[in-house]
């Protein structure tokens, strides 16, 4: 059996997306014949992997395996040379193109039915300059596939830190283009605070570098112009993956090491094993001190609703990490809660670690899970008893299929909000928050029966009390993504969209330019979108 028909035989379904696309799909005339499919992967100094090979089916896996897709073929760059290389080839045969790094997309939109996906996990490349004339304390370019605890050993040997997520298995892609949020986010800001410069490869299948200077275009016949026009490097930082082009390389700030890092955990249950409930109260001791938390403080407020070992239930936990030493005075900040009601406590410690690498190092990541997000960038006067009943109640609500709630709160404030509402392109509700809230519905099964449509259910009311969403964590069943995840700044990101990519070439759900091609369905999948007709192959 040929390519072709094995790869018409993979896609069945997929037909109805592409004449909305007007893109082309294996078993159609305009679809590549077998040697130009094999020329092309021989051109790749990465690999071309297709549905009936081994490898396939190890990298096709969305971390988030609710959002698993099949592509017709999976290009597992090593180069940016790779990644201009597909670009080109899906722009010459009309093919529909999806990107990913590390596969953690929350809401599908790294991968697609039928689509050329651009695989950047190999691209693991990393340099760092200390003697940069950008910034004091160096910086650092990474190729797109690096997770970010390697990125954090790799800057500890050189005795600096740099902003980064928690999730060590993510790579900086989609966390860094949607904004990226960070356990040092308020003494050092977002990850696109920090962003310098970007090499990307736009919809022509051209390489851009660009930062907030000037924007460096290498065309296709060698070449190159540049600009002063940044618009392209406004959009990225902040803009979303997926959707403006290709983004292989990222160059950021990177900053001077505090001489420790103090680390304080503190954990109370929602109802007491003599049942009383002391959630709420436990709530408004915790958000009351972030109004005026000292910015060297960063971390997570974490709840559960689950049975715990001693009869009670639930869980209320701050994570917290000071950046400087234990006997700073910033540090003592958080001995109010220690001693707030210690007969309470499941735990409430400090603890001291020698680098912020020392701290990250203890987080471990689940490898694939199941869950649906909703979020909600919480303000300074959100933190109210309609919100505290709101917490209590959605943890204790009963949920099939073995499902359970949970929420994540990292929080912000601090450095971010020095920044100006329409200095990057990330919502400006961002720069007043004090906190990003994310609830998570996730299954223990593989049965997400009523699941999606819990979380549709819970995110408006979550909403409510936030200004804007994270689009990182946001629910996949918004209606008004554009002003949840960008407000007033997404005008300008639309305009950009159509300037860089007039045909959409690089389309997503819940994208920047996806609503002139989206519709939604009934069932959450999108007539003209890449989460649309179900494949053969399980989903």
């Amino acid at each position: 059996m040929d390519i072709r028909t094995i790869l018409s035989v993979a896609v069945i379904g997929f037909h109805a997306t592409a004449a909305v696309y007007d893109r082309c799909l294996p078993g159609e005339s305009c679809f590549p014949d077998d040697p130009v499919i094999i020329n092309f992967g021989s051109s790749l100094d990465g690999k071309l992997l297709l549905p009936y090979m081994k490898e396939y089916s190890d990298v096709v896996l969305s971390r988030d395996m609710i959002w698993t897709k099949f592509p017709v073929g999976i290009v597992v760059a090593k180069t940016t040379q790779d990644v201009q290389k597909s670009v080109l080839f899906a722009l010459k045969y009309n093919l529909l193109l999806s990107v990913s790094s590390s596969g953690h997309d929350f809401l599908g939109r790294s991968t697609a039915h039928g689509s050329l996906q651009i695989s950047l996990a190999n691209m693991t490349d990393t340099s760092i300059n200390l003697t940069s004339t950008r910034n004091a304390a160096g910086e650092m370019t990474c190729e797109s596939g690096n997770t970010w605890l390697k990125v954090y050993k790799e800057v500890d040997k050189v005795d600096r830190v740099i902003v980064g997520g928690s999730a060590h298995t993510v790579s900086m892609g989609g966390y860094t283009l949607g904004g990226g949020h960070s356990p040092m986010s308020r003494t050092f800001g977002l990850a696109v605070d920090n962003l310098l410069e970007v090499e990307m490869v736009d919809a022509h299948g051209r390489i851009v570098i660009a930062n907030n200077q000037t924007t460096k275009i290498q065309h296709l016949d060698g070449s190159v112009t540049t600009s002063k026009d940044t618009d392209i490097f406004w959009a990225l930082r902040g803009g979303g993956g997926g959707t403006f082009g290709v983004v292989t390389k990222f160059t950021y700030k990177l900053h001077y090491p505090a001489t420790g890092v103090a680390v304080f955990a503190c954990s109370y249950p929602i109802v007491r094993n003599d049942k009383t409930e002391i959630g709420h109260l436990v709530l408004q001791k915790f958000t009351s001190m972030l109004q005026n938390l000292p910015s060297e403080w960063g971390g997570y407020l974490i709840g559960a609703g689950t049975p715990n070992e001693d009869f009670s239930w639930g869980s209320i936990s701050l994570f917290m990490n000071h950046y400087g030493p234990y006997n700073a005075s910033t540090r003592s900040y958080m001995d109010e809660l220690k001693n707030f009601h210690p007969e309470w406590q499941f735990y409430c410690q400090y603890k001291s670690k020698n680098s912020f690498l020392d701290y990250e190092v203890t987080t471990k990541d689940p490898t694939y899970f199941n869950s649906y997000l909703f979020n909600t960038l919480m303000q300074k006067d959100s933190f109210t008893n309609d919100w505290f009943r709101f917490i209590l109640t959605t943890l204790g609500t009963p949920l099939p299929q073995q499902g359970f709630l949970s929420f994540t709160g990292i929080l912000l404030g601090g450095k971010t909000s020095s920044t100006g509402v329409h200095d990057t392109a990330v919502h400006p509700g961002f720069r007043s928050a004090l906190m990003s809230l994310s609830f998570s519905v996730s299954m223990t099964g593989s049965n997400a029966t009523g699941l999606r449509e819990k979380a549709a259910e819970l995110s408006p009311q979550l909403a409510v009390f936030g200004d804007g969403q994270y689009p990182n964590e946001a629910n996949a069943d918004l209606t008004n993504w554009q002003n949840e995840f960008w407000g007033s700044n997404y005008h300008r990101l639309l305009n950009i969209k159509r300037k860089w990519d007039p045909n959409n070439m690089f389309t997503c759900r819940e994208c920047v330019g996806a609503e002139d091609w989206m519709t939604p369905q009934s069932d959450g999948s999108s007539s003209h979108g890449p989460n649309g007709p179900s494949s053969v192959l399980g989903k």
